[in-house]
């Protein structure tokens, strides 16, 4: 428990922590079964001190009605801001107390708030099994795209190679001296396998191989693979 920082916050706090025990504590013997003794020993606390003052009606009245708790309320405060030794002893008492609404569990598998007995919370339902047989179906499924995004990535790339054997073995690691030395129908089978890999498939044209061809010659050592893709910028 957090100690409360003020005379009057700790005259209410042991108010709230003994009224869910009354009367009970008030008016029975030390030995009744069924009552708090951290909440007895807090009654003892509190009364001796009303006691002392002479305030032993205000006491009876609040055990009789706890609701009516501001006379007492303030009588505590008062006590705690006069006496820091008896703040001391019933902080402690409080302390002892569990508030209203602390939850413990019970071998019963109930749980216990000051006098009120709860039963505990139901655990949260599992999450429903997923079938073997849904499993099996979405491994499938995903066993099937791959099977099919790989036959279409061999399809591509067989035709690519084979535009490129039909390109009189011009590729993209082929210089621009070579490119412009081949017959025009290599050079524009080559630039459609090339263009393609290379993402540029708008260059599948004969102005794409004229615009190809004039810049190798201007540059004949390059690489064409490397040309076609400047197009790409």
């Amino acid at each position: 428990m957090t100690t409360p920082e003020t005379p009057d916050a700790l005259a209410g706090a042991a108010i709230e922590r003994l009224t869910p025990h009354l009367p009970a504590v008030g008016t029975t013997g030390p030995d009744t079964p069924g009552v708090d003794s951290a909440a007895r020993s807090l009654h003892r606390t509190v009364a001796a001190r009303l006691h002392e003052l002479g305030e032993t009606e205000a006491l009876a009245a609040f055990v009789r009605q706890p609701r009516n708790d501001s006379l007492v309320r303030r009588l505590l405060a008062t006590a705690i801001r006069e006496d820091p030794a008896y703040a001391a002893e019933l902080t402690a008492a409080v302390a002892a107390v569990p508030p209203t609404g602390a939850v413990t569990n019970s071998p019963a598998g109930t749980t216990t708030a000051g006098t009120t007995t709860e039963t505990a919370a139901a655990p949260p339902p599992a999450p429903p099994r997923t079938g073997g047989r849904f499993s099996r179906r979405a491994l499938l499924v995903g066993l099937t795209v791959v099977v099919v995004v790989v036959a279409v990535v061999c399809l591509i790339a067989r035709n690519i190679l084979g535009d490129l054997d039909d390109s009189g073995g011009l590729t993209s690691q082929s210089s621009c001296a070579d490119f412009r030395q081949a017959p025009k129908e290599d050079r524009m089978r080559a630039l459609q396998a090339i263009a393609l890999a290379r993402g540029v498939p708008e260059l599948d044209s004969p102005f794409g191989l004229t615009a190809v061809t004039e810049a190798c010659a201007a540059q004949p050592e390059r690489r064409v693979g490397d040309v076609i893709a400047s197009f790409r910028d």
